[in-house]
Formats: structure tokens, sequence, C-alpha cells
């Protein structure tokens, strides 16, 4: 049997080399869970080259080649998502090691994926974690889900973290007992996911949850995290739309140098609407706004202030307590950014305006 099983693989090779196709369901113990051991097997065999298969299992054209050969708008889109699938033109394309697999976005090539998934991590992955990386990414199959019981119609929140060093999701999950109702999902490329069960917690929970993760982890473990948040979601087809938010949140974040490590996508309407704005003309209008001279009365102290102040909605008792200063060394910051910037943050327009121009970059990087 073994001598049987090596020639069935060999004459399959030779077909592939002359046809470019291959059947890996005949091929002697290829099922879903081995799937890309054998697809890697047969790549190696044909030298790395751009190949094409076709799955008789699932009846479907699989296109597999690496990703320097890809064009420009495909591998940027790979690169930002780096631990899922991208959908562009009617197809799917994912990563596995330095091939990119690609095939029609149907539902057989949302069960292809779902099995790569599976069967590319040989073993150090559970099974159901791959299957909820999926709906992450927004490949969702509800055989699967049915499979490993995962409920559907339940109100849930992606909140995302993301270390300034390796993070494993034990040190969260020793940190911050979870509920049975949410699951944690460590991502390819060092995140960690979380997928929360909102419903019945207050509206502000996620990020109370979050920023307690963030401070936890640095307490404990010494480890600096920063957390993105989506919106919540009512289905599992929606949970990816919240992923995504999570991840364009901690970008927004990071980027425009937000205070504090926890950020929510619902919170950052201003500064996506800035960066409609063309960088040059961005940069050019913060410096007329607020020129150099007025650029040095916002230090860290200073802008830490306005933050308290916007966050307590402009009112300045609340803040001074917050701040632990005295109400008049609260008044007197004020009229010092008043007179820096000629705008009076005690006034809801000026306070609109200037929060606008912090938003935008003190100068534009070519």
């Amino acid at each position: 049997m073994p001598f049987l099983a090596h020639l069935s693989f060999v004459l399959y090779f030779i077909f592939y080399i002359k046809y470019k196709r291959i059947c890996p369901s005949r091929i002697p113990g290829c099922r879903p869970d081995n799937l890309t051991k054998y697809l890697h097997e047969t790549i190696m065999l044909a030298g790395g080259k751009e190949s094409d298969f076709f799955l008789m299992d699932y009846q479907l054209e699989l296109n597999v080649q690496s990703f320097s050969g890809l064009n420009d708008t495909i591998r940027e889109s790979i690169s930002a998502h780096p631990s899922g699938p991208v959908r562009i033109d009617n197809k799917i394309w994912f990563q596995v090691g330095d091939m990119v697999y690609s095939c029609a976005d149907c539902p057989e090539g949302r069960e292809l994926f779902n099995h790569l998934v599976t069967g590319s991590s040989a073993g150090s992955v559970n099974p159901e974690d791959a299957v909820w990386r999926s709906v992450l990414n927004g490949i969702y199959d509800p055989a699967f889900c049915e499979r490993y019981k995962i409920r559907d119609q339940i109100s849930r929140t992606v909140i995302l973290f993301r270390p300034t060093q390796r993070m494993e999701r034990f040190l969260l999950q020793e940190s911050i007992p979870l509920d049975t109702s949410d699951r944690m999902i460590s991502m390819e490329n060092g995140d960690v996911a979380l997928i929360l069960h909102t419903k019945r917690h207050s509206e502000n929970m996620p990020y109370e949850y979050a920023e307690a993760v963030t401070e936890t982890m640095e307490s404990e473990a010494g480890i600096v995290c920063y957390a993105g948040i989506g919106n919540s979601c009512d289905s599992l087809d929606a949970l990816s739309s919240s992923y995504s938010e999570a991840a364009e949140a901690l970008r927004t974040g990071l980027q425009h140098h937000l205070p504090g490590r926890v950020f929510s996508y619902s919170k950052q309407a201003l500064e996506r609407l800035t960066e409609l704005i063309p960088p040059e003309r961005a940069a050019s209008l913060r410096q007329k706004e607020i020129p150099p001279e007025a650029e040095k009365v916002l230090s860290e102290e200073m802008l830490e202030t306005i933050r308290v102040f916007f966050l307590n909605d402009l009112n300045l008792s609340t803040t001074a307590r917050q701040l632990f200063i005295h109400r008049n060394t609260l008044l007197y910051r004020m009229d010092k950014i008043k007179k820096a910037t000629g705008l009076d943050l005690r006034k809801f327009e000026d306070a609109a305006v200037f929060r606008f121009l912090l938003s935008l970059p003190q100068k534009h990087n070519i």
C-alpha cells in the first residue's frame, strides 16, 4: 500500500506538470484537515511558480502565486489585513506563508478558506478559533458556525488589542477573566481580538473594559498595550464590520497621536473628516490659525487640561476637581490659551474650532 500511495502521488504530479491541474481529493489521505500540507508540497515540487488547481471536493478553481507577483492594489490590501482574507474583484485572496491563494467569492470558496485556515494551523490552533478568525475577516459560513455551536443573533463588540511588544493571549486571559459568551482570538499580526458579548452591559462598558485591560497589562505584566473599539453589532455576518472599525480606530488613534491608549471608532468622526483634507492643506490651515508662538503654549500639561475640559463638556468645576487644581488655576490656563490663539474654549463655537484644529497635523511630511 505505501508503494501504491507513493506511485499515485507521482502520477498525479506528472499530470499536474503537464496540465497545471491537480485534484487533491484523489491524493491518498488528502482531507480538509491536511489540504494545506498537500498544496504546499505540490507548490514546492512545481518550484513555487504561479499554479492553477481544480479542487474536485469543492468544484472550485484555485490559483496560487507568490506575494511579490501580485499587483500593487492586491498587495496593499493583503498587507493591510495580514491575518485574514481580502475581497477584490469577486474573488477571495488570502496569504499562507509566502504564497497567496485566490478563488471565487462564493459559498464553496468560503468553505475552502475555512478548511485552509484550519489545516494550516497544523494542530497548534483550535479549529473553532479559525472559524472565529474567518468570521472577523468577513468569511461567514453558517455551516461552520452551526458545527461549533456559535450563536448568531446576539449583540457583540470587537475590541482589538495591540501590544508594543509580543503578548500571548494567555496573559490577557490570566489578567482579565472572560465570560463564557466572550471569545479571545490571537491574530497573525500579533494583535489580540476580544469578541465581547455586550447586550447585558451599558453602552460605555467596552471602553471601560478596554481601559481596565490596558492598565492591568502595564501594571501586572509591564506590557504597554493599545486598544481599538468597534461599534456593536447584532449578528455574526456583521461582526467583520466591528473588527474593521476596531482596527481603524487603532490606526486613527495612533496616527493622530490621540491621548490615552484606548480609541473608540464612534468618537473619531472628526479625525476621519480631517483625513479628507489634503495633508499639505491641513498643515497649512493649522499653522495659519495656530502660529508657532501659540503652539509653544500647548505644552503636555496644557493639552491634558484641554482634553479633560472637553471630556467634561466644558464644565470648569468638574474639570478642576479631576485635575486636582484650583478653579482659578484652570481659569488662568483658559485665559492663556485665549491670549495665544484668540479662541475662548469656554464658548462652544470656539471650543469646536479649536478641537478641529488640534486634529490637523502640525506640519506636512512629504
